[in-house]
């Protein structure tokens, strides 16, 4: 547990950096909305992933696609009740954004299948990079040590923690932080609980993409 502490502790600094001193000098530099966007996909899959991948290979002696649940057979109820479970939530949220802030999905529906396209593919990849870090790494490495909704409860608060550097930089304290933070902690939850009850990577991967590519056309 020490090892892994103090490896996550290394990897928040480098990426705190990263998404502040040098998001806005090296983003901005690049041109093209679409090739900020793969660079900062790119940069994000090798600050998160790669490293992950390999503590497992050489300080776990595991194999990263079995631990991260990439190759693992679905439990096929547990993706029902998942479904279920996940269809309520959003429900929920986007139920409470209307009633907080007034913001709705009408875009959603005004939208032609062109900007639909376009949409999922800018929210596709982010997702599954912040998957496997934390419900296919943080998780499992957490929950070896400790049952599982306290495991849990930790990776969706390391999860939100993530977002805050580059938030805070970009946009300052805004009134929106606390709103948003409890919002992404409980996405946090829900996607750990998904990826045990499903025995599977895949289904939070899929609920991530939904869940930002909903939330692309709040307004």
């Amino acid at each position: 547990m020490k090892k892994f502490t103090a490896y996550f502790l290394v990897f928040y600094l480098v990426w705190i950096i990263r998404a502040t001193v040098f998001y806005l000098p090296v983003d901005l530099s690049i041109p093209g909305e679409t090739g900020r966007l793969i660079f900062s996909n790119l940069v994000k899959f090798v600050l998160w992933v790669l490293p992950a991948g390999a503590y497992l290979i050489w300080i776990d002696k595991q194999n990263p696609l079995s631990v991260m649940r990439v190759r693992t057979p679905v439990d096929k109820q547990g993706l029902l009740i998942g479904s279920l479970v996940t269809s309520a939530d959003f429900i929920v949220i986007f139920g409470l954004e209307k009633f907080i802030s007034g913001r709705t999905l009408a875009p959603l529906a005004q939208a032609n299948a062109l900007l639909w396209g376009v949409t999922l593919a800018r929210v596709f990849f982010s997702p599954i990079t912040e998957e496997l870090l934390f419900r296919g790494f943080v998780l499992p490495k957490l929950g070896g040590h400790l049952p599982f909704w306290t495991a849990n409860a930790i990776q969706a608060a390391l999860f939100t923690a993530m977002h805050w550097p580059n938030w805070i930089w970009v946009n300052g304290l805004a009134n929106w932080l606390p709103q948003t933070s409890l919002a992404t902690f409980a996405l946090g939850l829900l996607f750990g609980w998904l990826c045990k009850r499903t025995n599977s990577i895949w289904p939070p991967v899929a609920a991530h993409i939904l869940n930002n590519f909903l939330t692309a056309f709040l307004a």
